[in-house]
């Protein structure tokens, strides 16, 4: 019994140096290794997504950002078996993603998941950061891990904390200072029309403007944007409500319209909300964008309801614009 116990022990201690052997120990976690933070002109920059503690990962999409007036993407590659999508870049942030084919098992341990070459524009800190990775399992089930920003303040927010951080860290949206983010608060119509016109970087020409948005108030712009598109129709006689609480049903409204005119484009066919206690609730001009973005998975509600008339708060904008980007 002694020997047969002496032997146990010789093999865990086997198992434990074997590289990779222990992932089933600690939690899953990606980094980014660089070979310099700052670049120089024309030389070249290298970095490497990591994931350690791996427990079948399937697929993955990572955001990273960096200071375009620095560095600019050369390459990116993966040497792990499946498919690898070339990285996506917009003013300073990446997007890369990678799954595999068919029935195969996910990634164990710890591994290199892809390489990315950056090529020198200036001399400086390249600000190269991971934000967010979401990775997924064989299952499909999807794990969000959130880099960069914090805030202290979402305790009871966890549905919108990954969310809230991954939008505040690549500069989407902004806390209420370096700490908060007071995500209960209700957010108005003019902020909520205007981060959607900044998030799709919409453009048009304001050559007019609802009678209650003045052209010194810092939302003009954004607001008149939106109404030259159509995306911001108002409340009736030219006027817009701006500082009026915007309702959960006219913040959808407005985040269909927006994704239609931005060119992602969604199933006008959808036109059931039955799934939802309260649908009878819901005004006839926001059926249809509803239904379009539930089927999306972009709304899906609170216990069986989508309580078009409640006011929107901060967490809930930031959720919407969250799932909008990554349709």
């Amino acid at each position: 019994m002694r020997k047969l116990i002496v032997m146990y022990v010789i093999a865990a201690m086997i198992v434990a140096c074997i590289p990779g052997a222990g992932y089933a120990q600690g939690n899953t976690d990606f980094t980014l290794s660089k070979s310099a933070e700052n670049a120089l002109p024309d030389q070249i920059l290298k970095v490497t997504l990591n994931g350690s503690n791996l427990k079948g990962l399937y697929a993955y999409e990572a955001l990273i950002t960096f200071d375009p007036d620095i560095v600019e993407l050369d390459k990116a590659e993966s040497k792990l078996e499946g498919f690898f999508i070339p990285p996506k870049t917009d003013n300073g942030k990446m997007t890369i993603a990678f799954t595999k084919i068919g029935k195969k098992a996910g990634e164990q341990g710890s591994t290199a998941l892809s390489t990315i070459v950056f090529k020198g524009k200036a001399q400086g800190n390249a600000h190269i950061k991971l934000v967010s990775v979401k990775a997924l399992d064989p299952n499909l089930t999807v794990t969000v891990y959130s880099y960069g920003t914090k805030f202290d303040d979402l305790a009871g927010y966890d549905w919108a904390k990954t969310e809230i951080e991954a939008l505040a860290s690549s500069g989407i949206i902004k806390g209420t200072s370096a700490t908060t983010f007071n995500p209960g608060d209700n957010i108005t119509r003019a902020d909520f029309i205007s981060l959607l016109v900044r998030v799709f970087k919409l453009h048009a020409e304001v050559d007019g403007n609802f009678n209650d948005v003045e052209q010194s108030d810092y939302y003009y712009k954004e607001v008149g944007i939106a109404k030259k598109l159509g995306i911001a129709q108002g409340t009736g006689d030219n006027q817009f409500g701006p500082k009026k609480r915007i309702s959960r049903q006219d913040m959808m409204v407005a985040a269909a319209r927006a994704m239609k005119i931005a060119g992602r484009m969604l199933d006008e066919s959808a036109s059931d909300l039955n799934s939802f206690s309260d649908s009878s609730e819901v005004a006839a001009y926001a059926v249809s964008p509803l239904t379009q973005l539930v089927k999306e998975g972009i709304i899906k509600g609170y216990n069986g309801m989508i309580k078009p008339n409640d006011t929107a708060i901060r967490a809930e904008a930031a959720v919407i614009i969250y799932r909008l980007l990554n349709k």
